[in-house]
Order: structure tokens, then sequence, then C-alpha cells
């Protein structure tokens, strides 16, 4: 009696693994790097706009490396200091 309930148990089990919610479409790849490679003119308006410009670069090792040549990031005597995280 014990078997039939054991065997009933592994059954159901398996049977409830079998259906498991698998994944139709791939995972939607990475945010690729900015394609130019350069530092957009919006990037460069406030100090706020660039800080958050270089936080959304996505790091990767293999990208495309951004041109930085003959940029000069904005600065500001008024504007708080952004915390460095």
């Amino acid at each position: 009696m014990n078997t039939k309930a054991t065997l009933a148990a592994l059954s159901l089990c398996l049977l409830l693994g079998a259906c498991g919610d698998s994944p139709q479409e791939a995972a939607a790849p990475p945010p690729q790097p900015q394609a130019s490679g350069d530092v957009p003119a919006s990037a460069l308006v406030t100090t706020t706009a660039f800080s958050q410009f270089a936080a959304s670069l996505v790091k990767t090792e293999t990208g495309k490396p951004l041109e930085v040549n003959g940029v000069v990031p904005p600065t500001s005597e008024t504007a708080d200091p952004i915390p460095v995280l």
C-alpha cells in the first residue's frame, strides 16, 4: 500500500515537472553601447546631464570605445557636487 502511494506521488511530481514554462522566444539582448562612439551634445549641456550620460554607458570589454578626444565636460561653480557611488 505504501509503495502505491509513493509511486503515485513520484508520478505526480514527474508530470508537474514536465509542465514547466519554457520560453519560446529568445531573451532580449542587452542594450548595445552607443553606435557612433561619440559623446552626444545633449550630454554636454549641464553637469547633471553629463553625469547621467556617463552612468548610463554599458560596461563592456568588447564594445567600441567612447571617443572623448576634444570633449570638455561641463563644470559648475554653483551646483552641488554629485556623490560618487
